[in-house]
């Protein structure tokens, strides 16, 4: 039965050809097989009847032609059996016949029930595609099909709309798009068959911006097919993300004008701050009466608050454009911590309270990380801890807890015994402008940037700060950093060992971290409050044989050092070496300790190196006058001092003031001083000598040749002739990274920042003095 050829393209018009198929095969189905009747013969043995019928005859004809006298008698049997074989015959054809269609009539029902399903199948599509049509044209986005070849199968009405074409104008051809723009869809694009990009495209509603995916349809062998695609209108999100785009171009220029705007303002503030700075300490350095000692001190305490008001407004502009770059280098934090409390000493000595750097002895010797950042952040606590401490006092303190290879978790800590924090405000702390309290606000003033900054820079070193209440009144602020360990922790246990040292000072902050350090370099180390309990103790230790090697003697403990001093020594019953410890202040009275019979004098806060070594010195070699070996303005004039080398420095500087407190301070060394206002005039200084100069300051920011320009100038020169290079240290207010950078790339060895002070410059002076010397 023939089947009519099906429609590939429309469901409908085969539907009716498969209802005339089905019900011609069911006409036509086999009608059931009548049961043989009563006394018929079986077709099987009717078959065996007529095939012995027909053997006989052929007999009975093989014997009329042998015996001829037979004819008569076979030739009507022979007819006969033939007839009968023939009747057995047709009986077996028949059987065939009527099972020929039986089974005829069985594969007819199949076949029905087959194209039945064909049928129920075909509507099933429609009603899917009728669905997926509706669905298509409902939702509003483009949608086009291509067979492998790029020719277009199907689109529907959005896309035929949006672009004001017909069906007949696109199917069968190819998909032709001129997009006005393009751009990756990176947040929708994947690897493989599927690939998205935002188009432009002319529409009849004029440019229109389009999320166009394309899916590459595989079939079973993995060969590449159909592709499908979908376009959805997106004109309104790209023109919030171009507006995003555009306001972050403007915002991102916004703030580099700000942060050209502060770098300028402060170049122009620290300017005349060095030269307000810079003279009043160098004034301070001159015999005053009290009351201009009272002024000066005030002036100095004025401009450090200024100028740390300064430094927080360009770190607070650098943080929030993000420009906060980090400069690791090898820190010895020992060092670091102890030069930040000496930093901070005279303030917290000014309010009576102790300040003190407390290192583990398990912190590595040398780490890496930016000690710039570091520094600014431990200052900022350590001096909001002394701003807000009025007794007690405020430690510094380091140790290192787990360690990875090659690193150390370093865990930082300040506490004060100030009023502390109340645990609803730990958070608001750290916000921008705010503070504990208003009323301590009013009291102690400040713009409440400082802890904003230091843990927004801490996060960016990898930590967080926080804050917690501290056991007995005050706080701790605390934050740990995972740093690379340069060098491991020293060993210094066996320095000491077997020295007996009596620490004689109030028990607050600074004599337990004392007595800490001492034990740290093997000393058997104690510690008692005031003088009685010091003579009454070095009395029984040497009762019990166990005399002290070393005494520390708290100055302000007595008001009468001469007797505290025979005190001490009648109860020792001999001679026994005594240290006795100072304020900054009071330098003053170095000759008269050492007149007295004091074997040293250490300055607080008092560097644990210093305390070791002293020590460790007087237990060596007893006898004569040792001083502090940090204090090198606390030398006795007419101790003998060590040769020194004087050195030809060159200033170039257009600033005044300026000019004139770094020639202070370098002539009150002993060391000569050629001053230049520009930087061409630095430049053919240098040329019309024979000699070259030791150390070069040089200002960055001068009319004619700024000093970048001339420090390349320079360089080159040195390059040319083969020259030494000299020492090149530039002088800037210019804080912002990228000056840094050039600098560097202009062949600048160092900077000092803006305001300078003389203590820096001094030191800078006798670092190079000491390697002329050594040299």
């Amino acid at each position: 039965m023939a089947l009519p050829a099906p429609s590939d393209q429309d469901p409908d018009a085969l539907e009716p050809r498969l209802e005339a198929v089905i019900a011609r095969a069911r006409r036509t189905g086999p009608e059931p097989a009548a049961p043989p009747a009563h006394g018929r013969m079986n077709p099987v043995a009717a078959g065996l009847f007529a095939a012995l019928a027909g053997l006989v005859a052929l007999v009975a004809l093989a014997l009329a032609y042998v015996a001829p006298g037979t004819m008569p008698l076979a030739a009507p049997i022979a007819v006969i059996l033939g007839a009968v074989s023939l009747w057995g015959a047709s009986r077996i054809d028949e059987s065939r016949y009527r099972r020929h269609l039986e089974a005829l009539g069985r594969e007819k029902l199949e076949l029905a029930t087959t194209l039945e399903r064909i049928a129920d199948t075909a509507w099933e599509l429609r009603e899917n595609e009728e669905r997926y049509r509706g669905l298509i044209e409902a939702q509003g986005d483009l949608v086009v099909h291509r067979d492998a070849s790029g020719q277009v199968t199907f689109i529907n009405t959005a896309f035929l709309k949006a672009f004001g074409v017909e069906e007949e104008e696109v199917i069968g051809r190819p998909l032709s798009l001129a997009p006005l723009e393009e751009a990756p869809a990176d947040d929708r694009s994947s690897p493989g068959d599927v690939a998205a990009r935002d188009l432009k495209l002319a529409t009849t509603d004029g440019p229109r911006w389009f999320a166009w995916v394309d899916i590459r349809i595989r079939d079973e062998a993995g060969i590449l097919g159909p592709v499908h695609s979908v376009a959805r209108d997106i004109t309104a999100r790209k023109e919030v993300e171009l507006a995003l785009v555009e306001a972050r171009k403007k915002a991102e220029a916004a703030s580099q004008a700000k942060s050209r705007l502060l770098a300028t303002v402060s170049h122009e503030f620290r300017t005349p701050l060095n030269g307000i700075l810079g003279l009043n300490a160098l004034l301070l350095e001159t015999r005053l009466t009290p009351v201009q000692e009272t002024y000066a001190r005030g002036v100095q305490s004025s401009g450090d608050a200024l100028l740390g008001l300064i430094d927080d407004m360009l770190d607070f502009s650098k943080i929030e454009a993000e420009r906060l770059d980090l400069r690791p280098e090898s820190t010895d934090l020992e060092t670091l911590l102890q030069e930040i409390i000496e930093l901070l000493a005279p303030r917290a000595h000014a309010k009576g309270i102790d300040i003190v750097a407390d290192t583990a002895a398990d912190v590595p010797g040398l780490v890496s990380v930016d000690a710039t950042r570091l520094r600014q952040v431990l200052v900022n606590l350590v001096g909001n801890g002394v701003k807000f401490t009025d007794h007690g006092g405020v430690t510094l303190a380091v140790r290192a807890t787990t360690s990875a290879a090659g690193g150390a978790r370093l865990v930082f800590t300040v506490s004060d015994s100030g009023p502390g924090i109340a645990p609803q405000d730990s958070e608001r702390l750290f916000s921008e402008f705010e503070q504990a309290e208003a009323g301590l606000n009013r009291r102690h003033g400040g713009a409440g940037l400082g802890l904003a900054i230091s843990r927004r820079i801490v996060r960016r070193m990898g930590g967080d700060l926080t804050v917690e209440p501290r056991d007995g009144g005050g706080s701790v602020f605390r934050f740990a950093l995972d740093l690379p360990v340069e060098s491991p922790a020293r060993d210094e246990t066996r320095i000491l060992d077997g020295r007996r040292v009596l620490v004689v000072m109030a028990e607050h902050e600074e004599a337990p971290a004392m007595v800490r350090g001492l034990a740290r370099a093997g000393a058997e180390a104690s510690q008692v409050p005031n003088l009685n309990a010091a003579v009454g103790l070095v009395g029984a230790a040497v009762a019990a044989g166990l005399p002290y090697h070393a005494i520390l003697l708290d100055r302000r403990l007595t008001d009468d050092a001469a007797g505290a001093l025979r005190r001490i020594h009648e109860a020792a019953g001999a001679k026994v070496s005594i240290v006795v410890l100072i304020e900054p202040a009071g330098r003053g009275e170095i000759e008269g300790l050492r007149a007295t019979g004091y074997d040293a004098y250490l300055v607080r806060p008092v560097r644990r190196s210093s305390l070791i070594r002293i020590v460790k010195e007087l237990v060596a070699t007893p006898g004569g006058f040792h001083v502090d070996p940090e204090d090198m303005r606390g030398r006795p004039a007419e101790t003998p001092g060590p040769a020194r080398a004087s050195l030809d420095v060159l200033l170039a500087e257009d600033n005044e003031i300026s000019a004139l407190l770094a020639r202070a301070v370098v002539e009150g060394l002993g060391h000569s001083v050629t001053v230049v206002e520009n930087g061409d005039a630095a430049v053919a200084e240098i040329r019309g000598r024979e000699a070259p100069f030791a150390l070069i300051l040089m200002d960055l920011h001068m009319p004619g040749l700024d000093g970048l320009a001339a420090a390349r100038a320079i360089r080159a020169d040195e390059a040319k002739s083969g020259r030494a290079p000299a020492r090149l240290v530039a002088l800037t207010a210019d804080v912002l990274p990228e000056t840094r950078a050039e600098a560097r790339a202009a062949g600048i060895d160092s900077i000092l920042e803006k305001p300078v002070s003389p203590d820096s410059l001094r030191r800078l002076l006798t670092d190079l003095t000491e390697k002329a010397l050594s040299d």
